[in-house]
């Protein structure tokens, strides 16, 4: 099934739209995994099993495993075969950020989409069109591109304005995706940015937004399900995984994503 399939059969099921970010900061793990070996992967997995009631998607960063090297890509990988198959009908996002040139695309694409098996990708846009192809290329996938970021200074780049059409750099960038199918391309924007949020919406009512930001970032959920329309995927990361730092780690993370489940099937009624 192609991702957007399933993440629309998610959505319909739970009545939500949440998407549980993986972020194992090494930094902020329990104590009690100090010393087990593969922790990054061990905690992961039981975040995973434990909100998977609640998730539309998840969103592994690759960032927190590359950097131990060859042993933390292992422990990714390992993360994201015990999802694909203990609950395959849950999509996933894996927030890496590439983009390059068509030849090095390929190979990101290979290693992202062949050998992981993963449904979807982060993708800077900075390099243009021809760096987004060799990610589609199998329509069963997706991609998303950077557009408006939850960052503070975000705006350094992603609001200066271009002489030319009197629009911001993310306003093309959001301009950008249509020349891809919406089932294929869809664009990352913030919560810390609801009036943005709105705006690009109503320009692209059809694209599939990934909205980090909520949360521990700051942005209400009130703020951004009144602007971000049902074709949404909400990221929270810190504030779900992190619930608890004692033995009980994945039993408070389950909870936190019940919460949020609850407040979000309120606010999409």
């Amino acid at each position: 099934m192609d991702f957007y399939s399933k993440f629309v059969k998610r959505r319909e099921k739970l009545n939500s739209l949440l998407c549980v970010g993986i972020d194992p900061d090494i930094s902020k793990l329990p104590p009690s995994l100090e010393k087990v070996p593969d922790s990054l992967y061990v905690f992961s997995r039981e975040i995973v099993d434990a909100t998977a009631e609640y998730a539309v998607a998840y969103k592994p960063n690759i960032a927190f495993f590359e950097a131990f090297g060859s042993k933390g890509i292992e422990q990714f990988e390992k993360l994201i075969s015990h999802i694909k198959t203990n609950h395959p009908e849950i999509p996933i996002v894996a927030d890496a950020k590439r983009g390059d040139l068509d030849n090095t695309a390929r190979q990101y694409a290979k290693f992202f989409f062949k050998e992981l098996g993963v449904d979807s990708l982060t993708l800077s846009p900075y390099m243009g069109s021809d760096t987004i192809k060799p990610f589609i290329e199998d329509d069963s996938r997706m991609v998303f591109l950077l557009c408006l970021t939850s960052n503070p200074d975000s705006a350094e780049l992603q609001q200066k304005t271009f002489s030319e059409t009197g629009r911001t750099l993310y306003r093309e960038v959001a301009a950008l995706s249509e020349k891809f199918p919406a089932k294929n391309v869809g664009l990352v924007v913030g919560a810390t940015h609801p009036k943005e949020l709105l705006e690009i919406r109503k320009a692209h009512p059809d694209r599939i937004f990934l909205i980090p930001g909520y949360g521990a970032q700051g942005a209400s959920l009130e703020e951004v399900i009144s602007v971000c329309g049902k074709n949404s995927l909400v990221n929270s990361s810190r504030s779900i995984i992190f619930s608890s730092s004692g033995p009980d780690f994945a039993e408070a993370a389950r909870k936190a994503a019940a919460s949020v489940t609850e407040q979000m099937r309120k606010l999409l009624v």
